[in-house]
């Protein structure tokens, strides 16, 4: 799994959430039992300003929030979405969809779960985002102050808030969604149990 971390404020540390970020994503993919040995994400670690540019524009919303998701499979296109601030190639930017893809399974037009190893055969949908041998789900964002005032009006561990929004954003990579109720008790349900492999407590727990 290739995961790049693109760090645009101070605030964050660098060493520390690198691996956190790296882990917790790995942590996703273990527990659905998914092929990642080609898999790319990349990720911007930034602040409320950047982020609430980026929610402006892809999503309308003029206003800051705790992370975005960039699934590069999509139903709609965005092709203004800039792909070389994530250190992508420009050339997959057509695939973007800013709102997450509602449907559980991820694939491409092969509708595999992980297709990874077809991703060069031109027969199948995946290599138009495919790069080399690799498949890219997509790229995140996370904003630092929104994310570090959430974790101490809710009472939680930084790193504990942000493993739990890295668990939520790629779950949105790999499809799922919570739009409608079913679909979110599914994510939910997912979340709590991969953190619970990482020693996180459930992050529901104040609505039950």
């Amino acid at each position: 799994m290739n995961v790049e971390i693109i760090i645009e404020n101070n605030n964050w540390n660098s060493k520390e959430i690198e691996k956190l970020i790296n882990d917790t994503t790995k942590a996703v993919f273990s527990y659905l039992k998914l092929q990642n040995d080609d898999i790319e994400i990349s990720v911007l670690c930034t602040n409320d300003e950047e982020i609430r540019v980026l929610n402006k524009t892809y999503r309308g919303v003029d206003s800051s929030t705790n992370v975005l998701s960039f699934p590069m499979e999509s139903d709609l296109e965005y092709d203004s979405f800039d792909y070389d601030e994530f250190d992508f190639n420009k050339d997959n930017s057509s695939d973007l969809d800013i709102e997450n893809a509602t449907s559980a399974d991820y694939g491409c037009d092969c509708g595999k779960k992980c297709h990874c190893n077809d991703c060069s055969d031109f027969e199948c949908g995946c290599h138009k985002k495919s790069s080399e041998d690799s498949c890219v789900l997509g790229c995140t964002a996370f904003a630092y102050e929104t994310i570090n005032r959430e974790s101490k009006e809710q009472g939680k561990n930084f790193d504990d808030h942000m493993r739990h929004l890295v668990v939520h954003s790629v779950l949105h990579l790999l499809g799922y969604d919570h739009v409608e109720n079913e679909e979110a008790e599914k994510m939910e349900d997912l979340e709590i149990k991969i953190l619970q492999t990482l020693g996180v407590n459930n992050p529901y727990q104040e609505k039950e």
